[in-house]
């Protein structure tokens, strides 16, 4: 997993697969891009909104087609991270969602705010839009990303 700051983004390229198409069709959303499902060339993303909820609340999940990169645009979340060997499968991998649901416990977190970015790449199992008792709002952009 990485977690940088968004003024970074760009020394992970050789990384993240056409991320550079990724960030030019985020851009050219403008300053307050609305929510909904974007292309570009080699991936998606989608912007999202919402309130977090609690750290219990849920489990893991993991992708196996796609990297996320997520870009928090305004506000703030808890992540936890763990690596999928260290997690039981909760739900199978559906094929059709690219997620594999998986349950553990919550050792590894830390909160990404505005101006800052994640990635999580297949081994990577991610609880998202989370906090440590207190909701705040966010908005990002999830970027669908190829495996390579």
């Amino acid at each position: 997993m990485i977690i940088d700051k968004c003024k970074y983004i760009e020394n992970y390229k050789s990384m993240l697969p056409c991320l550079d198409n990724a960030l030019s069709a985020l851009k050219g959303l403008g300053d307050d891009p609305q929510v909904g499902r974007y292309e570009f060339e080699g991936g998606f993303f989608m912007i999202q909104e919402g309130d977090t909820r609690s750290l219990s609340d849920g489990d893991y999940e993991a992708h196996r087609k796609y990297i996320d990169v997520q870009v928090i645009l305004d506000g703030s979340e808890l992540i936890a991270w763990k690596d999928i060997e260290d997690l039981k499968t909760s739900e199978a991998y559906d094929e059709g969602k690219d997620k594999e649901m998986l349950g553990g416990s919550d050792e590894y977190c830390m909160t990404v705010s505005k101006g800052m970015f994640w990635a999580a790449f297949p081994a990577d199992a991610h609880k998202a839009c989370r906090d440590t008792g207190k909701t705040t709002h966010y908005k990002k952009a999830v970027i669908k990303l190829p495996v390579a």
